[in-house]
């Protein structure tokens, strides 16, 4: 198989690729509500597929939509079909951002977007190297299908409906939305609410009105906020500084209409990587608690900065578990709320093959309850695991290892990728080992030379996996 070939033809696409991108990435397609009967995720995801669905089509490729919710755009026929899952939503911008997070801007050899890692830029690559693997010329045994949904930050239903509605699923595949050389387990996934109610504020010390943090439960908060009642300023603000120096916080505040807002500011990332990050709802948390602020809510948040604060592997919290295989446990604090009626937050829980829900919970139960909360339990699912020795995990490491000269190796992660959606796939590209991973951070980016390197990579993933060979 001539891939010498491929890769001339994959690295001549390179301006039609960034042209490619720069439409994409300026739609902010973060899901919203119903639409219409044909937009489930909001009017911006629905432009974001009918885009995706009309430049499959110029590229030759048989396109077909399920509702909204996804497309498949396939090259050929054969004995399998082999499926490459990308998605086209996207989680929220967030802050910190120093580019356009809808820019598309090119800086340094970079091109900055939100969903220029994670997914877009994956599946923009994805249909390049189909193309290039016709216009090779190589003869098939399986099809290739392309597989793009529509709701893969916010709970997978798109692939749902797709299995559903979708008469022959793919056979084997790999969805490139994480890291090379190949990711053969994502960890098993728990959502819990952790909650209490409260009466008011009357007659307390340093009543903390409203609180706020997060968007995505699956997202390492930045930023978190706490509105404060506060009668002697001086004293308040000098324990603030105070907190700033031994905490080593980053904590501001301002007066608006004789109340406090104090905000901690941290640093996004992934909830699957919380080391990446710095959790500003554990830091406002700890800080409120040594303020000793909180009137009705101030037990509840002394326990939630002792059992969480900003750890990232539930250590406190009673759950820290790991395994050699699949590796460590990790919890992100998600989301955070209190009104004066309800406070509640949420944790977004990667578990190794090890961890057992049901003892988890019971764990995270008594660690809460003294402080006089509530745990629900929102949602899960189970591990992800491929076999090393499959033959799509050694063709994967083959063309991983052909491309970059670089050995091959399979290993786990705590993100979920559309590959725990369907039979025999595994998580392939498109972060390189080493390399910062910038998903669900502000100023995503792709560096232009590797993206042309991963394109590479799958078209000869596509050669080694679908093609025929003598």
């Amino acid at each position: 198989m001539n891939y010498e070939l491929l890769d001339k033809i994959v690295d001549s696409k390179k301006d039609e690729i960034i042209a490619a991108m720069k439409r994409w990435l300026k739609i902010p397609s973060v899901q919203a509500p119903r639409s219409a009967d044909n937009a489930p995720f909001g009017v911006e995801v629905r432009k974001m597929l009918d885009l995706a669905m009309n430049d499959a089509k110029a590229m030759g490729f048989d396109v077909k939509e399920f509702d909204g919710y996804a497309m498949h755009a396939q090259m050929g026929k054969g004995e399998e079909t082999m499926g490459i899952l990308c998605h086209l939503d996207v989680v929220p911008a967030g802050d910190g951002w120093t580019h356009d997070p809808w820019g598309a801007e090119i800086e340094g050899g970079k091109i900055f977007g939100r969903g220029v890692v994670d997914d877009k830029g994956a599946a923009i690559l994805a249909l390049y190297a189909m193309q290039a693997v016709k216009e090779a010329g190589i003869e098939m045994k399986d099809a290739v299908r392309l597989i793009l949904g529509c709701d893969e930050e916010t709970g997978m239903s798109d692939m749902r409906y797709y299995a559903a509605h979708c008469k022959d699923l793919p056979n084997y595949g790999f969805s490139p939305d994480a890291e090379f050389p190949v990711i053969n387990i994502e960890k098993g996934g728990l959502s819990l609410e952790i909650g209490c109610t409260t009466d008011g504020e009357e007659g307390a010390d340093k009543p903390v009105y409203e609180l706020y943090a997060g968007e995505r439960q699956n997202v390492v908060p930045g930023e978190a906020w706490a509105k404060i009642g506060v009668s002697d300023k001086a004293a308040f603000e000098a324990r603030i500084e105070e907190i700033k120096k031994t905490r080593d916080f980053d904590l501001r505040y301002v007066y608006e209409d004789g109340v406090c807002k104090l905000t901690a500011y941290g640093q996004q990332a992934h909830a699957s990587m919380p080391e990446l990050g710095k959790n500003a709802a554990g830091m406002l948390l700890i800080a409120l608690a040594d303020l000793q602020a909180g009137g009705g809510v101030k037990k509840a948040i002394e326990g939630l900065s002792k059992v969480l604060g900003i750890e990232g592997h539930g250590e406190s919290l009673g759950i820290a578990i790991q395994d050699e295989e699949s590796g460590k446990l990790t919890c992100n604090l998600g989301i955070m709320r209190y009104d004066m009626k309800k406070l509640v937050i949420r944790l977004d829980i990667r578990y190794p093959l090890c961890a057992n829900e049901t003892a988890m919970c019971g764990q995270a139960v008594e660690a809460v309850s003294p402080y006089g909360m509530y745990l629900i339990k929102r949602g899960s699912h189970g591990p992800h695991h491929v076999s090393k020795d499959h033959k799509l995990v050694k063709g994967l490491i083959k063309a991983y290892s052909d491309a970059t000269g670089k050995p091959g190796y399979a290993f786990a992660i705590g993100g979920g990728t559309y590959s725990r959606c369907m039979p025999n796939t595994v998580a392939f590209g498109l972060n390189f080992p080493g390399d910062p991973d910038p998903c669900h951070m502000a100023d995503e980016y792709l560096d232009i030379e590797k993206m042309m390197l991963s394109a590479r990579i799958m078209a000869r993933a596509i050669a080694e996996l679908a093609g025929k060979h003598e």
